[in-house]
């Protein structure tokens, strides 16, 4: 009787480790199967953001931006300032990024790209090529200038690079400046980032937040975007005429740089 008591609870154990074993193989397939989705769901609602924002004639935009600046001893100081962003698409772009120390100007009327500095009453330009995202490119690539908020215009295209997304999440539902929207998270090697858009037939980012993992401190960098998709815009908007005593100087070639620097 004890032997068959003790046979029992052995196959007993046995059957119950094995219902363990296939209960947690369960879980584990639904959890990567729900992953799947969610990466899916999270990229499909970033590429109907690119397609909206590709499709605007139009836009103006205020942003309020905060980035970390890592000192030497580690510590991270948070910096701010304001973007201003006015865009007639394909070929008309205005910028105005400002700090309590500075501001600087970004004009491109279809034909010439213009960067200001009014502070320091400097200027220099290039001939341009036709639609923003070129310009964009150009300016990076050729002459190592960063417009800011450039993403709006590259999201989607194929002159854009973004890292490879290793992972996506939906983490929910949100609000920024009161509007409804629904909170992204994707995670690559070298950067983390988080974007929130605008529930509605109108998907447009309202904020993100840029984490980067290729320092120990990870500095974020922040931006909120308040929208007008309906702005009236003048075309001398887009083109720079230079003040009295401003100064025409030239840019800086990276290619020439890097001539330069090799050995």
């Amino acid at each position: 009787m004890k032997k068959a008591l003790t046979t029992s609870l052995l196959v007993a154990a046995g059957l119950t480790v094995g219902s363990n074993i296939a209960l947690a193989a369960e879980q584990t397939d639904l959890a990567q199967n729900i992953a799947v989705k969610n990466k899916t769901t999270a990229i499909n609602a970033l590429n109907m953001m690119s397609e909206y924002l590709g499709s605007l004639d139009k836009f103006v935009i205020h942003a309020s931006v905060s980035a970390d600046e890592v000192l030497a001893n580690g510590q991270k100081i948070q910096l701010s300032r304001s973007v201003i962003i006015k865009a007639d698409q394909p070929s008309h772009l205005w910028i105005k990024t400002s700090n309590m120390y500075s501001n600087q100007e970004f004009f491109f009327n279809g034909k010439t790209f213009t960067i200001s500095t009014p502070d320091l009453a400097y200027y220099a330009a290039f001939d341009a090529p036709p639609t923003i995202a070129e310009v964009i490119v150009k300016a990076r690539d050729t002459f190592d200038v960063e417009l800011p908020l450039s993403d709006l215009f590259l999201w989607g295209s194929k002159k854009d690079a973004p890292e490879a997304v290793d992972e996506a999440i939906i983490v929910g539902l949100d609000q920024i400046n009161g509007i409804d929207c629904t909170q992204f998270a994707f995670r690559g090697q070298e950067l983390d980032w988080q974007i929130w858009i605008q529930r509605s037939d109108t998907p447009l980012p309202l904020k993100l937040v840029i984490t980067s993992k290729e320092q120990a401190s990870q500095p974020q960098y922040a931006v909120v975007l308040n929208w007008n998709t309906t702005p009236t815009l003048s075309d001398q908007t887009f083109t720079f005429t230079p003040a009295d005593g401003d100064r025409k100087i030239t840019f800086d070639r990276v290619e020439a740089s890097k001539e330069e620097t090799t050995p």
